[in-house]
């Protein structure tokens, strides 16, 4: 790419510069399609980290304690869920990457309000969930390292605001293509 090329895509996920014209609006409700990048790539990581840390393993044992089963059935539980771990993993992954892979395809040919419209709501319930979780003391124990904190939240400050710009851009385009 050029180096004007890439100008004009950062300018399209900008949400502080508003689309001037037709090509901007398109370029900007495309540029929806990194975002959702953005946040597939960083959904995977705190996955793969509680399947293979044995955080999934310390939150259901924690579980099982909670609902006094014996150590037969507590056994037995381990037993299901050591064996639907890989295809609980594998399949999560397959549709995470079938879900962010279809709603891109649609928002880069239709250029839609819709999804980026969904994703901010997303965000905005993942937000309000976790500071009511933190207020409320109940977390699910235990927490998530620092590092993937560190990698999630920054990409999904960056991920927002690039939603953002995709939305102005999709309504301009909506406008636009309204208009006589």
């Amino acid at each position: 790419m050029t180096r004007s090329t890439i100008d004009l895509w950062l300018r399209a996920m900008n949400p502080l510069i508003l689309p001037r014209g037709m090509a901007e609006a398109q370029r900007s409700a495309r540029a929806m399609v990194v975002g959702l990048g953005i946040a597939l790539v960083v959904s995977l990581v705190p996955t793969w980290w509680m399947f293979t840390s044995g955080w999934f393993e310390t939150a259901m044992n924690d579980e099982y304690a909670r609902m006094n089963l014996s150590s037969d059935q507590i056994a037995t539980q381990r037993a299901v869920m050591k064996a639907m771990w890989p295809f609980m993993v594998g399949f999560g992954a397959i549709f995470s990457v079938l879900l962010y892979g279809v709603l891109a395809a649609v928002q880069w040919r239709m250029m839609t309000r819709v999804i980026p419209i969904i994703m901010l709501a997303m965000i905005a319930y993942s937000l309000v969930a976790n500071v009511g979780m933190r207020l409320l003391g109940s977390m699910p124990t235990p927490e998530l390292p620092l590092w993937i904190l560190a990698v999630v939240w920054p990409a999904s400050v960056v991920s927002t605001v690039i939603y953002v710009a995709s939305l102005q851009g999709a309504m301009l385009l909506h406008r636009l293509r309204r208009e006589p």
